[in-house]
């Protein structure tokens, strides 16, 4: 009878209010999980039934019911972070974790990892981050994606082969000044990595001279290593009458009898990455200074670039990409199973994971020294509160209202 049905009806609406609150409270309990992705309800009709009338055939519903929880992966709000292994991704994505044992995959928005005791990249609750080695020679990910671990052992030295040096030499000078000569020195790296003073002088060696023959001024180089007389036979550097280099300035230094690599090393005093060398009336000086080498360094920093890219900050002033963050999509990522601590896994309603490297493939960029926020309105889920309360409140009431009436049939044959 109608009365019973609107007793269900009422029932059914305090079941699924009383659910869509707990909902409501699993959100705001969450406002300050990091990563966290707020849960919305949906409700559905239960189906009618058929009742005839004068008019004909009608329906009447018989309440309401939850027709889903659904979880709104909408971006949340990114903090800085003083953490450099603290990561957010903005845009599409999961972080990809596997469980200790090494036998499964979850996914994270929570990008609050750390190094543990063994030096591999972890959550907090101890998974381990997934990426691809970076290759040291193309500098690309490449390989399939493994624990991304970050060695603490210094790296290995590298003997200088390159340097480069930008000068400008005094055009005032002349071959009787007193001094009519210029050094400079660089640091350079042996093969173990020890550092040396390599010194360069340049010498007046010839003047200006309209002729005929016309003679161009010219300086003599000549070097020492930590004050031991290099062999070495360079070419004059000559220069015209507007302090252009037309001569000379690029030379091979042989070192290698100090330990110093396997060839000749490269010395290039024009056509450097800082510009060439000059002979202007000004004041002899080195403008740019730059070699190769560099000792053994230990890991100091780590941080993360737009790219995802793990980069180790070393001691001797190298910067190494180490390992690019892998990320992973899905077809219908509200069909993902929640795990707790901020985890979720595959099903096969929500597909299988679409992998690749950040900002490609439909993924996001990755922000380093940062965390995303709970993405939870406090605002919203309030007015959700109040209204499911009073959904609640009313339904309770048509409960109380049909025992009331139907205490009244029963009354009737008293």
């Amino acid at each position: 009878m109608s009365i019973s049905s609107a007793m269900y009806a009422g029932v059914s609406g305090l079941n699924a209010h009383g659910e869509a609150m707990g909902v409501v409270g699993d959100n705001i309990a969450n406002l300050s999980t990091t990563g966290f992705k707020y849960s919305r309800t949906n409700f559905a009709d239960l189906l009618a039934q058929n009742v005839a009338l004068a008019s004909g055939v009608n329906q009447v519903g018989k309440g309401t019911m939850l027709s889903s929880i659904d979880t709104i992966f909408s971006q949340g709000s990114i903090e800085t972070s003083d953490d450099n292994t603290d990561v957010a991704i903005n845009g599409n994505g999961f972080f990809i974790l596997r469980d200790p044992t090494g036998e499964r995959n979850f996914y994270t928005r929570d990008g609050n990892f750390s190094l543990n005791k063994d030096g591999y990249l972890v959550s907090a609750n101890g998974y381990r981050v997934q990426g691809k080695e970076i290759d040291p020679v193309t500098g690309t990910a490449s390989g399939i994606d493994v624990d991304i671990y970050v060695d603490q052992n210094y790296t290995a030295p590298s003997p200088t082969a390159n340097i480069e040096l930008v000068l400008n030499l005094n055009s005032n000078t002349l071959t009787t000044s007193s001094p009519n000569y210029y050094a400079t020195s660089i640091s350079v790296f042996d093969n173990l990595g020890n550092s040396h003073s390599l010194e360069l002088t340049f010498t007046k060696s010839a003047d200006y001279d309209v002729g005929p023959p016309v003679v161009n001024d010219a300086w003599t180089p000549s070097a020492t290593l930590d004050g031991t007389a290099v062999t070495w036979a360079p070419a004059d550097m000559e220069f015209d009458t507007n302090g252009n280099c037309i001569a000379g300035g690029n030379y091979t230094i042989d070192l290698t009898s100090f330990n110093i690599g396997t060839a000749a090393a490269n010395l290039d005093l024009i056509n450097t990455k800082g510009g060439s060398t000059t002979q202007y009336a000004s004041s002899s000086v080195t403008n740019y200074a730059s070699q190769d080498g560099y000792g053994p360094g230990y890991l100091e920093t780590l941080s993360v670039n737009s790219d995802g890219i793990l980069v180790g900050n070393y001691s001797n002033g190298r910067n190494i990409q180490l390992f690019q963050f892998t990320l992973a999509r899905f077809n219908d990522p509200k069909k993902l199973h929640r795990e707790g601590n901020n985890m979720w896994s595959e099903t096969v309603d929500s597909g299988v994971p679409i992998t690749g490297t950040p900002k490609s493939n439909g993924l996001g960029s990755i922000t380093g020294n940062a965390l995303e926020q709970s993405n939870v309105d406090l605002s919203e889920e309030f007015v959700k509160m109040i209204l499911y309360q009073r959904a609640f409140q009313a339904n309770s009431r048509i409960i109380t209202t049909s025992d009331t009436l139907l205490e009244e049939i029963l009354s009737l044959k008293r």
